[in-house]
Parts: C-alpha cells; sequence; structure tokens
C-alpha cells in the first residue's frame, strides 16, 4: 500500500471543504485532479472513504477515522518542519494572523508595537475580518490563527477558549444614560439601534437578545463596520450593543458613553482557532499568547468595571 502526502492533504481539503471544486481551489488543483487523488487513496487503502450521492457528501465510518489519522500526520509533518526549522538565535520569518475589528481597536496596538519592538526581525501580517471570513482562512491555511467568537463547525479546527466579554449599550455622551451605570435594556423604549448585517455572528446573538427579552427597538440601522458604527454613536441618537473589550477606549466616557446591561447580562465568548492540520510556529504561537493575555486582561478590567 502506497499513500501519499499529496493525497492526504486533498483527502482532508475534500472533506474540510465538503465539496471538490473548492478543495480544488484551496489547494490550486483542478476539480478532476482532486477526484483523482481521493480515488486512488481509496484504491490503496482498500474502503470506500467518502459516499457520493447527488448534493451531498457523507464520509463512512472508515472515512471519519482516515481523517482524524490525516489531521495528526499532517500536524506531526508540520511540527517536525517547524522544529527543524528553528534556531536558538534571534527569531525572525514572517506569519499571518486574523483579528476582528473588536481587538484590533483595542487589544492589537499595544501588543502588536510591544512585540515589534522585542521581535524587530519577525514581520507580522495581520487580516482584520468578521468571524466567518476568518474560520474558512484559518480553515484553509491563509492564517495560522485568528481569535473569534464561539464557533458551532469546529470541522479542520483546533479552538481553544480565551475569555468571556460583556456587552455594553453605547450611546452618545449627551444621552440620558449615565455612563457606567448597568442598565435593563428592556426598560427602554425606542431604542435606535445599529447592529451588524445578516452574516455576522453577532447578529444572530443581539436578535435573540432583542426578541427573548422583549426589547423594544423603534429602528434598526445595518452597519458592518465597527468604527463606523463608533462614530456614528458620536454623533447622534443611534446607539448599538457592543462587546467591552471593543469599547475599552471609551472608559473615560468623553466621546461615548457606556452602559453594562444587565437582568440579564449578554456575553460573548472569544475562542483562539487554528488548523487541526497544522502547527503554529514559535513566534506565532508566542504572538497569539500575547494577544490573547491583553483580550484577558480588557476583559477582566471591563467585568470589575460592572462589579464597582
Amino acid at each position: 500500500m502506497s499513500i501519499s502526502i499529496k493525497q492526504i492533504k486533498a483527502y482532508v481539503a475534500v472533506v474540510e471543504e465538503n465539496s471538490f471544486s473548492l478543495a480544488a481551489q484551496r489547494l490550486n488543483a483542478t476539480q478532476s485532479g482532486m477526484s483523482m487523488l481521493v480515488q486512488n487513496l481509496e484504491l490503496s487503502i482498500g474502503k470506500k472513504l467518502i459516499s457520493r450521492a447527488p448534493g451531498k457528501m457523507l464520509l463512512t465510518e472508515s472515512g471519519k477515522k482516515f481523517y482524524e489519522h490525516s489531521l495528526q500526520i499532517l500536524s506531526l509533518m508540520e511540527k517536525a518542519v517547524i522544529d527543524a526549522k528553528t534556531e536558538t538565535k534571534e527569531p525572525s520569518g514572517t506569519f499571518n494572523c486574523g483579528l476582528m475589528p473588536t481587538f484590533t481597536r483595542s487589544a492589537l496596538p499595544s501588543t502588536l508595537s510591544k512585540f515589534l519592538s522585542e521581535f524587530p526581525k519577525v514581520n507580522v501580517k495581520v487580516t482584520e475580518a468578521y468571524s466567518g471570513v476568518l474560520e474558512e482562512m484559518v480553515r484553509s491555511n491563509k492564517l495560522e490563527f485568528a481569535i473569534v467568537p464561539s464557533i458551532k463547525n469546529t470541522t479542520g479546527l483546533k479552538v481553544e477558549f480565551i475569555s468571556s466579554d460583556l456587552n455594553f449599550l453605547v450611546t452618545n455622551k449627551e444621552s440620558s444614560f449615565k455612563h457606567l451605570e448597568p442598565i435593563i435594556l428592556s426598560k427602554h423604549e425606542k431604542l435606535k439601534v445599529i447592529v451588524p448585517g445578516p452574516d455576522n455572528s453577532r447578529r444572530v446573538a443581539l436578535n435573540e437578545y432583542f426578541t427573548t427579552h422583549n426589547v423594544n427597538i423603534a429602528k434598526t440601522l445595518e452597519m458592518d463596520g465597527m468604527i463606523g458604527t463608533l462614530e456614528m454613536i458620536a454623533s447622534s441618537d443611534w446607539c448599538a450593543v457592543l462587546p467591552a473589550v471593543l469599547c475599552d477606549l471609551d472608559l473615560n466616557g468623553t466621546s461615548r458613553t457606556l452602559s453594562p446591561l444587565i437582568s440579564p447580562t449578554l456575553t460573548t465568548e472569544y475562542v483562539l482557532i487554528t488548523s487541526a492540520s497544522k502547527e503554529l510556529s514559535s513566534i506565532s504561537k508566542l504572538f497569539s499568547q500575547r494577544i490573547s493575555s491583553e483580550i484577558i486582561t480588557i476583559t477582566s478590567k471591563m467585568n470589575n468595571k460592572l462589579d464597582c
């Protein structure tokens, strides 16, 4: 039996993309080439791994087991390469990571500035996007890691919990709300609320919260842009429910008023995601730890503000 790494990578891509055509795009190959690699893999093993049917593709029991082992093989191979390249001298190289706008405004600037000062030979590429895009980029190995809200589809990903975050109602500094005074949102009427687009994971959570707790929304404005949302709030009577870590720079209350939600609170959980078939380089792992630590520090600080 002869099985190549190329076949294993093709199989993992097909499983994670749930499509031969998407897997081909991911690996810069042709759809027919991907199909041939998987077919030859099945012939070498002597077992059917994927059950194909019109409009869908299901893994057999053998296919599920082989997928799990394939992830371990690719991860171990990646680790061997990283260990062989790692030197004891000053770290260097480039890595790509992904962060939501929530973090690029607050946790990223100080963390990245200190990191680059400490490791001047390291190049960091940061992609700012919303969670769905970042998940797919990590899954397809375009990013080494990303930090996103908790996810439902963990196929092809390793997930590590970072922190829980409170959500605040954010309003203009001239609003009737008192800065950092907790509020019960259902007791306030005729709210004009800025919400993210329907593909944003926060939109689902907000819709559930508003509906479940009878929050009176007079009007909504759909806006997929954190900075634009914050500026709109500062200059108008529109408001938004935003994660506390994003609001770290507004704790002084000079531009916007922060009102922690209570009865009940609304929380967001953040996780670090990496590819299940890859290992982080030592320098990438260190940066992921630094940015995660900064997020924990900020969320803890905001929690303490509410406790006070």
